[in-house]
């Protein structure tokens, strides 16, 4: 900042040597007849602060602000990449035949919803792999909680997954080992794209591509035959036939998927058994299914039939309350005096009847016509009661 500093005392230099020019007008006051003279109105030069103070302030904030800025991102990216869980955390094991695809920070999800995260990944005995996670404190696992690894997205990130057992089970102490029983690596679905890989380099775009124009090319009635359309399908399939080394490959490609859904028998037999059930049980209730169909069809019609028969009345009475609305504010002067004298009404009611029972009412009738509409105010009995006979 020493150059600020030489520039500034230049500056003041030069104005003073501006200043000191002879044959410089003084100033008007000095002409004047017993003026002062015409130093008293210079001003002293400015002195620069010392090594440039002020310039130094201004460049000290910005560099502080800046750097504040840059911390606040720091701290922003660290806690992205770090994937951290808030609270206390609760630390796990499990061991798993293949962890491929799962790294360090990865996501650990009960039901889809964030617990916890991936903290290591170690070979254990040569065949087996073992992940230890931090759960947070409110998620416990226990003896017969599984694991599994599965997709996140499309791009290939995995996450942990935490599956309840069928039991309840007991609360594992933390640093528990989940064994390999209780762990699955999931569905690969690399391997099930790689199995068809043969395939996909064995056809030649141009030919489906030709295929799908002339399937468009049909359905949409411009042009072609189905004549032509299944000699392209079968010039296809031909070319198909031909390659049965391909589909070799790719049954072979497809073997450890195949293997990967035998290890799963149990949970397909399962799966197919509870299947058949619920279709049996379908199929047995079939009659009830259909009586309650048929109920919903003659709830719809009768519902119908009574919103149309309804409707004159339905339209009637909304006329009334739009008559009687608009009485209501035709009158809604006279009805503010009415509610402000009830309370002195009541007063003097309810003072000789404190007294004793020197007045006894009762009504036996009373209505209140709007709109040609009769809306019966006294009792639920009518005119017709015993003692109004």
């Amino acid at each position: 900042m020493r150059w600020l500093a030489g520039l500034d005392r230049q500056r003041h230099e030069r104005r003073d040597a501006r200043r000191r020019r002879p044959g410089r007008r003084a100033p008007r006051h000095a002409r004047r007849a017993g003026g002062r003279p015409p130093g008293w109105c210079r001003r002293a030069p400015r002195t620069p602060l010392p090594g440039g103070r002020r310039p130094m302030r201004a460049t000290v904030v910005k560099l502080v602000t800046f750097a504040t800025v840059c911390v606040l991102v720091l701290v922003v990216l660290a806690n992205t990449m770090l994937n951290s869980t808030e609270g206390t955390t609760r630390t796990y094991a499990a061991d798993f035949t293949s962890v491929s695809g799962l790294r360090v920070g990865d996501d650990v999800r009960a039901a889809g919803v964030r617990v916890g995260r991936v903290d290591g990944i170690e070979l254990v005995g040569g065949d087996t792999a073992r992940v230890r996670v931090s759960v947070g404190e409110g998620q416990r696992l226990t003896d017969t909680t599984g694991m599994v690894i599965r997709y996140q997205n499309l791009l290939g990130q995995r996450y942990l997954a935490l599956l309840p057992g069928r039991e309840r089970g007991t609360a594992l102490e933390p640093g528990s080992v989940v064994p390999t029983s209780r762990t699955s690596a999931g569905f690969d679905l690399t391997a099930l794209l790689n199995g068809f890989e043969p395939l996909f380099e064995t056809l030649r775009p141009e030919d489906v591509n030709q295929l799908a124009e002339s399937v468009v090319k049909v359905l949409q009635g411009e042009g072609g035959t189905v004549e032509s359309l299944l000699d392209e399908t079968a010039t296809l399939t031909r070319n198909l036939a031909d390659k049965d080394a391909v589909v070799t490959d790719v049954l072979t490609h497809l073997t450890p998927v195949l293997e990967n859904l035998v290890d799963r028998e149990d949970d397909l037999t399962a799966t197919v058994g509870e299947l058949r059930a619920l279709m049996t049980g379908l199929a047995e209730q079939r009659t009830t299914i259909g009586e309650s169909i048929d109920g919903i069809s003659e709830l719809s019609r009768v519902t119908a039939d009574l919103v149309e028969d309804t409707r004159p009345d339905v339209a009637r009475v909304t006329t009334a309350l739009r008559t009687t609305a608009a009485l209501f504010a035709d009158n809604m002067g006279e009805l503010q005096t009415m509610l402000a004298a009830v309370p002195t009404a009541t007063g003097a009611f309810a003072r000789p009847m404190s007294y004793g029972t020197w007045l006894n009412m009762y009504i036996c009738n009373l209505g209140v016509e709007v709109g040609g509409e009769l809306i019966n105010l006294g009792s639920t009995d009518g005119p017709y009661s015993e003692v109004c006979r």
